[in-house]
């Protein structure tokens, strides 16, 4: 959704009591990781995923394009000029109008109309200047890769030729309903499980159980204030 700080804060606090009990159960029943997945095993090449919130409600999901598979996840090549892309899901005109309270509210009910938004980008610096978005990468072994792209396809909707929908410059109709108990949040977290990392989606309805979730097993990456530009992250 396109931040506007009040109205942010407001739903924020609204689910602020369903997200704390969430986080209390998730402190002492969080899954486990799917041993046959995560985490990589000595030896395995890691792919690297990056959790990215944008320092409001909304979260996304970035890879290196070089790292997916062959097969999987094809509109990928709607980026090829970049090295990274990042794609987010969710509801239609929480994303792509200016947010309202009625259209927070509807969302909220329960969305069908829900669209994925991709950016591609070349140097992980360019989402690390802003200084409210928070990176997190983690380690994946390349079958947990795999299922987190095709997680990532399988939301895209298709059309009667099975194509893509596209809505515009990085807009596509997507699957799924949007709801206060189906975020963007909780898909990413959605991914991340399927990935067979130790995390429970359904915790995760906000961007709070999501980032401290991650960070138990992922690493977070230093802003542009705390790092050398000279350093790794590029």
């Amino acid at each position: 959704m396109k931040n506007c700080p009040g109205l942010v804060r407001r739903l924020a606090r609204a689910i602020q009591r369903i997200a704390f009990v969430a986080a209390v159960f998730c402190a002492v029943a969080c899954a486990g990781p799917t041993k046959s997945l995560y985490p990589p095993r000595a030896g395995q090449t890691a792919r690297t995923v990056y959790v990215i919130n944008h320092g409001a409600l909304h979260t996304g999901l970035a890879v290196k394009r070089s790292d997916i598979p062959r097969g999987v996840w094809p509109e990928n090549r709607d980026y090829s000029g970049f090295k990274y892309v990042e794609v987010g899901w969710g509801d239609d005109d929480g994303y792509r109008k200016h947010l309202t309270s009625g259209i927070a509210m509807k969302a909220l009910a329960g969305s069908k109309r829900t669209v994925l938004l991709s950016d591609g980008f070349s140097a992980l610096r360019e989402k690390l200047d802003a200084p409210s978005f928070t990176v997190i990468e983690v380690d994946l072994s390349a079958g947990g890769f795999a299922r987190l792209c095709q997680h990532i396809e399988q939301t895209y909707a298709l059309d009667k030729a099975g194509r893509p929908i596209r809505l515009g410059k990085g807009w596509y109709r997507a699957r799924g309903t949007y709801s206060a108990f189906h975020t963007c949040n909780t898909w990413i977290a959605s991914a991340l499980r399927k990935a067979g990392c130790p995390i429970t989606p359904a915790y995760c309805l906000t961007p709070g159980p999501l980032l401290h979730q991650a960070r138990q097993f992922g690493r977070v990456v230093p802003s542009a204030e705390g790092r050398d530009d000279a350093g790794a992250h590029r």
